[in-house]
């Protein structure tokens, strides 16, 4: 990984919404989350307005930036679109993969929304960002390596601790007036899942399709990732209105959220 990303050090608005999220993140608590949310009965709105509501939201988990969340949508589509113009599904999710984080607009506190995912009722591998707060976990230490779940079973059978990628992944599937299909989805799904795609944790548990999402999601993470640098990056009106048409075109109505 470059130098400079992804450097979490202790005592830091980082460290503490990863040592919240670590000691109330449990297997009840994902299910009761996922349960609320996949019914999407909070509101509705288009996705363009969605996504602006992340204008006014800066990720405190993540230690690489420091502008709202929206600037980090445009620039990971923008570095998508540099290198594949023509593919317009990736570019939609790069786009979107993190509108999600609306959950903060739900009352939700920032443990639940944001930050690296991973799985519980299983062994916590020690590659997990802040390993030692897991510790104050009340399942800390209960389960083995497979723990609740089979070998093979495939990551759709995981619980993974609850996030905006979860909770965007469901809006997806419920409303199905949109472009994207299952690869996408399984993209934005589990595109903050750093111990699985990054550190290589959890292998164990996948099946032959997630062998495939495992591919797309490591070339995605270049774009998610290392969009971070661009510090230079300008949100034009030229860049704006490529994005709405783009928006209007994979969303055209208002979705169940």
């Amino acid at each position: 990984m470059e130098k400079g990303l992804r450097n979490y050090e202790i005592d830091t608005p980082q460290f503490r919404v990863y040592k919240e999220m670590h000691c109330n993140q449990t297997v009840d608590f994902a299910k009761m989350k996922c349960n609320k949310y996949k019914k999407c009965e909070q509101t509705r709105m288009t996705m363009n307005k969605a996504l602006s509501l992340l204008d006014s939201f800066i990720d405190p988990s993540d230690p690489d930036v420091d502008t709202p969340n929206s600037i980090h949508a445009y620039q990971t589509a923008e570095r998508i679109r540099r290198k594949y113009p023509e593919n317009k599904d990736l570019q939609i999710v790069g786009l979107i993969h993190d509108v999600g984080k609306i959950l903060f607009s739900f009352g939700e506190p920032t443990w639940a929304v944001v930050g690296d995912t991973y799985v519980l009722g299983c062994e916590h591998p020690k590659t997990i960002v802040y390993y030692d707060t897991l510790k104050g976990s009340p399942e800390y230490g209960k389960y083995d390596r497979i723990g609740i779940y089979e070998e093979g079973c495939g990551l759709d059978k995981l619980i993974l601790s609850y996030g905006h990628d979860e909770y965007l992944y469901h809006v997806l599937k419920h409303n199905e007036n949109h472009k994207l299909d299952d690869k996408y989805l399984n993209i934005i799904r589990y595109h903050s899942f750093y111990p699985w795609h990054t550190e290589g944790e959890y292998k164990y548990f996948m099946n032959e399709e997630d062998k495939e999402t495992l591919r797309n999601i490591i070339g995605f993470n270049d774009f998610d990732l290392y969009s971070k640098e661009d510090t230079e990056f300008e949100l034009t009106d030229t860049i704006k209105q490529y994005y709405d048409d783009l928006l209007n075109e994979y969303f055209p109505d208002e979705i169940n959220w």
